[in-house]
């Protein structure tokens, strides 16, 4: 059990900046009992000094995490976690504060390693003592309660559990209603049974992949915490104004849809010493002003756009809906839902949408905050965007995780299955064996076995991806196989490139091996 304890102040570091010895981490003593840590490139994070079973420790309030404080050189010097720390620059002392009594500060480290079962309503309190960790945890307990699934999407949800099921023959007792209401006797017919335990687990596992990923290939849904709750945050954040709880409070208010409320917290966050990439697209967000109101788009817009910082800062709109976007790599763009989306190789898309003033604002997590304008080069007009058809990737295999799954779904033309195999292999090294399966999920115009046969080309030469993709374009004759977008954006001369490096790599691997002995065995 965390026992706090008064403070003694033989024990208690001096006042002042400290500076560790090795790298550039510096501890603030500003009172006996509190003081700030700051890390390379973040915000200082409160802490306290605190007497946890007769040992005084350090409590970093953002983070949760008390370390033992060894203090040395009558206070001149501290040592935490195994790094020491000398005294810098001395300073008068503050007052010790005295938290309130039942207070998350009465006993921070309690507290703190408390707060995931804590409610809304005491974390709220603590927050307001100013203990941030307990700030991050209520909007994290909120954002989590709006992803919570509609009464549709449990419904989905339990449909993919009980197909998984439907192929499993239960014993009597657990029909009718047994398994689902969890009888004793369903229980016991279970228990006797552990090969049908594993192979109900084996079904339900892999009804969950199947329902992740397909939330996963589509596109995704924001997560929309309720104008209150978002109210409350950015309150807390004015009051408590630390760098990651403004900065995640930013994030949620953006992902809502509330852009001016998410610059507000942004703004905070950025105040309070961040250097973070988010706060290089401040000013350009602070100038739009009330221009700020992002508007759905009709159209694919055309020509050369450019924002500050960011994943990429230049997108070059083009015929045909092809988007440069540097490194001599061409990606692909469309409408969809009032949305501007660019199809990336990480499976999903760059999500954009225009603003009264002609920029473009990114919406999704790797473009969020960036403005990009119009630099007026490039093409005047630009051609239709081309449309492609491409084939959702079907959830067609529930027991892809049990052994012999995904073979047998694969055998069969689930194309679920085949998909699995090639992941597995792929993640053993078998980039030829995956390319096989690639193909075949490719073949059936779904995307993703397009897109994963370029990773098997990247990884081995014995797979050439590009002639493949050639022949299932020409083989379709229509142009539109989605084959034949993914042959049009790849970066072959970057691929070819990697796949030079890492055999160089190889070969540099085996010339600095060591020989092998020669035997000194004779005859």
């Amino acid at each position: 059990m965390l026992l706090a304890t008064p403070l003694a102040a033989a024990q208690s570091p001096q006042c002042g900046l400290f500076k560790a010895d090795e790298g550039s981490t510096t501890l603030r003593v500003i009172s006996p009992n509190r003081g700030e840590q700051k890390h390379y490139g973040s915000a200082p994070s409160p802490v306290v000094f605190q007497q946890i079973e007769g040992k005084l420790q350090l409590v970093n309030l953002e983070y949760g995490l008390p370390s033992e404080l060894q203090v040395r050189d009558r206070g001149r010097s501290v040592k935490v976690d195994g790094t020491r720390y000398t005294l810098q620059a001395p300073a008068t002392c503050a007052a010790a504060a005295t938290p309130a009594a039942g207070s998350c500060l009465a006993d921070a480290a309690a507290c703190l390693d408390n707060r995931r079962d804590a409610t809304p309503i005491a974390l709220e309190a603590a927050c307001r003592e100013g203990v941030p960790g307990m700030c991050l945890q209520l909007a994290e307990r909120w954002s989590d309660d709006a992803k919570r699934p509609t009464a549709r999407e449990a419904s989905e949800q339990k449909a993919i559990v009980d197909a998984a099921l439907a192929r499993i023959t239960l014993p009597a007792a657990c029909r009718e209603g047994g398994f689902q209401d969890e009888t004793p006797a369903c229980a016991a017919a279970l228990e006797a049974d552990p090969a049908l335990q594993e192979q109900i687990v084996s079904a339900v596992m892999g009804a969950a992949m199947a329902d992740a990923m397909k939330s996963l290939v589509s596109p995704s849904t924001p997560v929309v915490v309720p104008p209150v709750q978002r109210q409350q945050l950015l309150q807390l954040c004015q009051q408590v104004p630390q760098e990651r709880f403004c900065a995640r409070v930013a994030e949620l208010a953006w992902e809502s849809g509330d852009h001016p409320q998410a610059v507000q917290a942004l703004a905070l966050s950025c105040a309070t010493g961040g250097e973070g990439v988010a706060c290089a697209h401040l000013p350009a967000l602070q100038a739009l002003g009330s221009s700020l109101k992002p508007q759905p788009a009709v159209a694919l817009p055309c020509g050369s756009f450019h924002a500050d910082g960011g994943l990429m800062d230049t997108l070059e709109f083009g015929d045909a809906g092809l988007v440069g976007v540097g490194w001599n790599s061409q990606l692909r763009a469309r409408v969809e839902d009032g949305d501007i989306r660019i199809r990336h190789d990480k499976g999903g898309d760059f999500v954009l949408r225009p603003l009264p003033g002609g920029q473009l604002l990114g919406m999704d997590t790797w473009t969020r905050y960036q403005v990009f304008s119009s630099t007026g080069e490039g093409p005047a007009s630009c051609s239709a965007p081309k449309q492609y058809t491409v084939l959702p990737l079907p959830q067609d295999c529930p027991q892809a995780r049990a052994d012999g799954g995904a073979e047998l779904c694969c055998a069969q033309g689930r194309l679920q299955g085949c998909n699995v195999l090639g992941n597995r292999l792929a993640m053993s090294g078998k980039w030829q064996q995956a390319a096989d399966h690639y193909v075949t999920v490719c073949r059936a115009g779904v995307r993703e076995g397009c897109e994963n046969l370029v990773s098997a080309h990247e990884h081995s030469a014995q797979v050439d991806a590009h002639a493949t993709l050639e022949q299932l374009c020409e083989a379709d004759g229509s142009g539109r196989h989605v084959a034949c977008d993914v042959l049009e954006t790849g970066n072959w001369s970057a691929l070819e490139l990697g796949r030079a490096l890492q055999k160089a790599m190889q070969e540099a691997a085996l010339d600095e091996a060591p020989a092998p002995r020669t035997s000194n065995h004779k005859g």
